[in-house]
């Protein structure tokens, strides 16, 4: 007694083409995730060389340019501590700012 008689469908094709459909879309997924990863490789090592090349131009900019000048009659410990104060300000934003303070006035 055949249980399957009532489905006139072959099977055989039904199966072959899931299967075919699945080997094909994890195929196709592995190949995205392949290709993201490689990428995001790519744009790490990218942004490191980019990030190499600002820090050395940062600290070259830094070495040549003097310590700041502050008007007459501003103590140093004043100008060092506006300096930490904007610096602080900047790392609790998390935002990369390459601030120098060239003057301080009086206003």
């Amino acid at each position: 007694m055949n249980l399957l008689a009532w489905f006139k469908f072959p099977v055989g094709d039904g199966a072959f083409y899931a299967v075919f459909g699945f080997v094909f879309v994890f195929l196709g997924i592995t190949l995205l995730i392949l290709f993201f990863t490689l990428f995001g490789m790519v744009m790490k090592r990218v942004n490191a060389r980019g990030e190499n090349k600002r820090q050395a131009a940062r600290e070259k900019a830094v070495a040549a340019s003097p310590v700041t000048h502050a008007e007459e009659g501003i103590p140093p410990e004043v100008v060092a501590a506006i300096t930490a104060a904007i610096a602080a300000y900047y790392e609790g934003e998390q935002v990369k700012c390459d601030f120098v303070v060239r003057r301080i006035k009086k206003i």
